[in-house]
């Protein structure tokens, strides 16, 4: 009997192995990192410093997620996209992509969802 037993013990190990190997980020997930950098530097400058450090905490929290694999492919496909149109300083297109991240994963990052929006709404400002 002590090999079965064995044998039932093996696989709980063997499960949780796959969760201790550390998550590759991937050339997207780095895009999406370094492009929140240099907008949360250049929408965060003309906020309240308040509010300015809410937003650089919240990010720190994407970011954090992203280098740990919790943001599936397609959200971070979706963050890519508002980065882009952040960039271009297109508000009405930043605002969709956000809208529809909002509905769609609020239960998941609703944390630094808040920043994305605290960003579009500066920018609709027209700061």
């Amino acid at each position: 009997q002590q090999p079965p037993q064995q044998q039932q013990q093996a696989p709980p190990a063997a499960a949780q192995a796959p969760q201790q190997a550390p998550h590759t980020v991937t050339p997207e997930e780095d895009y999406v990192m370094k492009a929140m950098t240099a907008l949360q530097g250049r929408v965060c400058s003309g906020m309240q410093k308040k509010m300015a450090d809410d937003v650089v905490k919240r990010l720190g929290e994407l970011e954090n997620k992203l280098k740990t694999g919790q943001v599936a492919a397609a959200v971070t496909s979706q963050v890519s996209q508002w980065c882009q149109a952040m960039d271009r300083a297109d508000v009405a297109a930043a605002s969709s992509i956000q809208t529809t991240l909002t509905s769609t994963v609020w239960d998941d990052h609703k944390n630094w969802l808040q920043a994305t929006k605290r960003m579009v709404d500066h920018l609709k400002k027209g700061h």
